[in-house]
Parts: structure tokens; C-alpha cells; sequence
């Protein structure tokens, strides 16, 4: 019986123009500073008067087309300030520093937002979500 040998093995790479890996990204800001409480605060605020109308706006639209219509009702303009939220951060985090109008129309797509989800929040009871997925009834 032969004594073992080394076996070694050469490989050569048939592609040489593949990308090198890329390095991993710097770490962003931390979490609580993303979300700018302050800034959040301070949209909540400047948007109460628009809250209180559309909360009223839900109330009289649960009494005169139901739950389901007041539903409908809140949730379309919803998502379509969720949207526009998303759009015009963007268009902000983007724009030069001296430009203040991308930044005013952030802030009031965001002032808006907050106000059309807390009025939700008031008017419509969150539970009617869970009654209409289970089909559980009180």
C-alpha cells in the first residue's frame, strides 16, 4: 500500500471582473433619533383644530352611513396623507438646505397625518377592525 500524500488542489477564477464585496454601510442615527419627537409633538399640536373637525366630520359620518361608511370615509384620505407624507419627505430629505418650501410642505402633509389618524383614533372605535376580520360580534 502506497503511503499517503499530499493532494493539493489549484482553482483558478474564470471571472476577474467580478465586482469586489462591498463594505458594510455606516450605522445611521439611532432609532430615537429618527423619529423626532419633538417635531412629531409639535405636528400633533399645530393640527388640533383640524382633529377636532374631523373627528366631528367621522362622528356625523357613523350616525348617517354607519360604521362600515364612516369607515371608508376615514381611511381613503387616510392613506392617501400616508402617501403624500412619504412623497414629500422625500422631496425634503432631498432638496437643498436653504430651501424651506419642500420643508413646509413636509411638515404640513405630516401635521395632517397625525391629525386625520388621531380623529380616527377619536370617532371610530378600533374594535370594529376586529369585528369585521373575526366576525366576532359583542
Amino acid at each position: 500500500m502506497p503511503p499517503p500524500g499530499d493532494v493539493h488542489f489549484h482553482t483558478h477564477y474564470v471571472f476577474t471582473n467580478l465586482p469586489a464585496i462591498p463594505d458594510e454601510p455606516e450605522p445611521g442615527p439611532s432609532w430615537w433619533v429618527r423619529c423626532r419627537p419633538f417635531y412629531n409633538a409639535a405636528c400633533i399640536v399645530a393640527g388640533s383644530p383640524a382633529t377636532t373637525w374631523w373627528a366631528d366630520v367621522l362622528s356625523l359620518a357613523r350616525d348617517e352611513a354607519g360604521l362600515a361608511g364612516a369607515w371608508v370615509i376615514a381611511l381613503i384620505p387616510l392613506a392617501t396623507l400616508v402617501f403624500a407624507d412619504q412623497v414629500y419627505r422625500v422631496a425634503a430629505a432631498g432638496a437643498a438646505k436653504e430651501l424651506w418650501i419642500p420643508k413646509a410642505r413636509a411638515a404640513g402633509a405630516r401635521t395632517l397625518l397625525w391629525s386625520a389618524l388621531i380623529a380616527t383614533c377619536i370617532a371610530l372605535p378600533f374594535l370594529t377592525v376586529v369585528y369585521v376580520l373575526t366576525g366576532v360580534r359583542p
